[in-house]
């Protein structure tokens, strides 16, 4: 679950690289209201990875997915575009929500469960 917290981090980290407007480290399109979704969903993630919420950490990561599809859709129908953000965008946050999700769903095997499968049924 402290990978949680380095997806956290490294999501709002990623959010400076949408500031400086026309230098070339410029690479993610946010408006104001796409700042403050990914900020508070990197600190759900954050919050949940540090204290092994696994809840938390899933709702940030499905967060994310929601708001990838929502700018995705606002990119490919027209109009206002909401979250400000461009394709790059969608590929941060897909690529984060999918990390968080990956991270928050439990396993279903233990890895007693696997060396048991290995070396067969004790008798």
């Amino acid at each position: 679950m402290k990978l949680a917290v380095g997806f956290g981090v490294g999501l709002a980290l990623a959010t400076l690289l949408a500031i400086p407007q026309g230098l070339p480290w410029h690479m993610i399109g946010l408006g104001v209201p796409g700042y403050l979704v990914v900020l508070a969903l990197a600190a759900a993630a954050i919050t949940g990875g540090w204290h092994e919420r696994r809840s938390l950490v899933l709702i940030a990561g499905v967060g994310l997915l929601v708001a990838a599809v929502f700018q995705l859709l606002e990119l490919a129908i027209g109009g206002q575009n909401t979250l400000g953000g461009d394709l790059s965008t969608v590929s941060l946050l897909l690529g984060v929500g999918i990390g968080l999700v990956a991270i928050a769903v439990p396993s279903k095997t233990s890895t007693q469960t696997v060396a048991q499968k290995l070396t067969g049924p004790q008798s």
